[in-house]
């Protein structure tokens, strides 16, 4: 089975969103980017309230090759199409599209959603200032900020969480370790 085959039919090709715009031309579309690694309740709470917004909500995937550009070799966790197939067993999520470049805003211009939803964060004071912003309002959509919906919880504490008390147990077996002297057997 192909990764799109196990996008249970909602997967649809960065090429195919024009298409996919005028198949819903009397829906309110809405469009929300991100990386979706290690998918967890804040994300999941986002995404109920961008579908909020509208009648239909696409999802951007950054692709693992954006995502390097942006947040470094280790990054992401999880491959493109597993963290997209993730993202389509959400009731909220009605479409999902793989973006190959760090921003979405090709995207944007292509699919002219009515409303794209963008998390608000003081890293981005100054959306307004953003190519996604000026795309948008060029063609006359909304863009709304929905705050960070678990302050507390992001893969990167997720992650730092895990190695963390993994961490922990192989120091304190280390320290067991030294105090008994090394044998030939």
């Amino acid at each position: 089975m192909s990764p799109q085959e196990r996008l249970n039919g909602k997967y649809v090709d960065t090429t195919d969103l024009l298409e996919l715009r005028k198949k819903h031309k009397d829906k309110k579309i809405v469009f929300t980017a991100g990386s979706w690694d290690l998918l967890h309740v804040g994300q999941m709470r986002y995404l109920v309230k961008a579908k909020q917004q509208g009648d239909l909500l696409i999802v951007g995937v950054n692709s693992n090759e954006s995502i390097r550009k942006v947040k470094g070799k280790n990054k992401p966790i999880m491959d493109e199409t597993i963290r997209a197939e993730g993202l389509t067993y959400l009731k909220a999520v009605d479409y999902v599209t793989i973006i190959p470049t760090p921003s979405c805003q090709p995207i944007l211009g292509l699919l002219k959603p009515d409303v794209f939803v963008t998390v608000g964060e003081g890293w981005n004071d100054d959306f307004k200032k953003s190519k996604e912003y000026m795309t948008v309002k060029e063609y006359g959509g909304e863009v709304k900020l929905v705050e960070r919906q678990s302050p507390y919880i992001s893969t990167t504490k997720i992650v730092e969480r895990v190695v963390g008390a993994h961490m922990g147990d192989i120091f304190k077996d280390f320290m067991k370790m030294r105090k008994k002297p090394l044998k030939e057997n």
